[in-house]
């Protein structure tokens, strides 16, 4: 069966991470190609059972080779947010649009919206943005439990969550991807020997390789 936006994610249970310590860590590089070491400082211990069960999961799902061949990408945030201030941008939008990338999400609090409204949408990544916010009926919001890991593609449409109650949050998202996230404002890893030219970021929303956007 074709795949279609506006499809659900798929749930991988609960899982349960605490984190204490405040940090912004903007898709940081822990895999290269052709390697199998996760690479990462000691602060971000507290996530590896989830990244191993990711790990499994991806390998089960799809293959250890193309697990292998993947960068591994960690975006890991603890901070505080409330109404004017929350994590991402607004607007309904799909990671890894017009990619075979592969996200991981989890949040401990305010839980992703995603929308299954039927998406008709342009192979662009900025005109897409708007026929998504066009498309997404609100009686078609749906959200899991907190806690709950989720795997997505590109075509399960989905938002940051309103901000109802301030406070602390954790969000983490473990991506796959054949690419090079190389724009500027992704995390360096300095355990990691690379050197990668990064090209600059939009002020609209990105997919973050720019292999992507120049085409």
């Amino acid at each position: 069966m074709k795949n279609k936006y506006g499809e659900p994610p798929v749930v991988m249970g609960q899982f349960k991470i605490k984190c204490q310590e405040m940090m912004l860590y903007q898709y940081l590089p822990i895999k290269m190609p052709k390697k199998s070491i996760i690479s990462m400082e000691r602060r971000l211990d507290c996530f590896r059972p989830m990244i191993s069960a990711v790990i499994d999961n991806f390998v089960e799902t799809f293959s250890e080779d193309l697990a292998r061949s993947s960068y591994i990408y960690l975006t890991a945030k603890h901070q505080y947010q409330d109404k004017t201030r929350c994590f991402n941008r607004p607007g309904y939008h799909s990671d890894g649009f017009m990619t075979d990338d592969i996200n991981y999400i989890w949040s401990d609090i305010n839980p992703t919206v995603f929308n299954k409204s039927k998406f008709i949408l342009s192979l662009d990544d900025q005109k897409s943005l708007t026929e998504m916010q066009a498309q997404a009926l609100p009686e078609n919001d749906f959200s899991y439990p907190e806690n709950t890991l989720l795997r997505l593609n590109q075509y399960n449409i989905h938002r940051v969550a309103d901000v109802e109650i301030p406070g602390m949050r954790t969000f983490i998202k473990i991506s796959f991807s054949k690419d090079k996230y190389d724009l500027i404002g992704n995390s360096h890893n300095y355990q990691i020997n690379y050197k990668w030219a990064m090209k600059p970021r939009k002020s609209e929303r990105n997919i973050p390789q720019s292999a992507i956007l120049i085409k």
